[in-house]
C-alpha cells in the first residue's frame, strides 16, 4: 500500500512538472506597420459659432401718476392720515396728496387709486361713480 501511495504521488508530480514545462510558443517578431498622417482640409463651416443672448433691457421706468381717484378732502393731516390708513386695511394703495398754491390748497387730498393714461383714469371715475360705496369721487389731475 506505500508503495502505491508513492507510486500516485510520482505519477502526480510527473503529470505537474510535464504541463508546466510544455513549450510556450514564442511570439513571432512583428513587423512595424507604416502609418500615414493623412491631414484633413479644415472646413471654415463646420466650426460651431458661439451665439451670443441678446442682452436685455430693462424696462422703462413706469410714469409718476397724473390722475388720482380722490376718496376724501381733509384741512387736517392726522383726518388724512386716518383715512388714509382705512383704505389701505381695505386693499387700496392709497396717498395723500398735497397741493399748497394750487385751488383747494389748504386740503389734505386722500387718493385711492393712480393713473397715468387718462382714458383709464376717465373709465375708472364711470366704474367708481356706478358703484354705491364711491359715488362721492372725483378726479383730481396733477400738472
Amino acid at each position: 500500500m506505500y508503495m502505491r501511495n508513492l507510486f500516485t504521488i510520482i505519477a502526480v508530480v510527473g503529470l505537474l512538472v510535464t504541463v508546466g514545462c510544455k513549450d510556450k510558443p514564442t511570439k513571432k517578431p512583428q513587423k512595424p506597420v507604416k502609418t500615414a498622417v493623412v491631414q484633413k482640409p479644415v472646413v471654415k463651416d463646420t466650426v460651431k459659432k458661439v451665439v451670443e443672448k441678446p442682452k436685455v433691457k430693462p424696462a422703462p421706468p413706469k410714469p409718476a401718476d397724473k390722475y388720482f381717484l380722490i376718496a376724501g378732502s381733509f384741512a387736517s393731516m392726522d383726518n388724512a392720515n386716518v383715512f388714509k390708513t382705512k383704505l389701505i386695511a381695505d386693499g387700496y394703495n392709497a396717498q395723500v396728496i398735497e397741493r399748497p398754491g394750487g385751488p383747494n390748497g389748504e386740503f389734505y387730498k386722500v387718493a385711492y387709486k393712480g393713473f397715468y393714461d387718462r382714458k383709464e383714469a376717465y373709465a375708472e371715475l364711470r366704474t367708481a361713480r356706478n358703484s354705491e360705496d364711491h359715488s362721492d369721487v372725483w378726479l383730481l389731475v396733477k400738472k
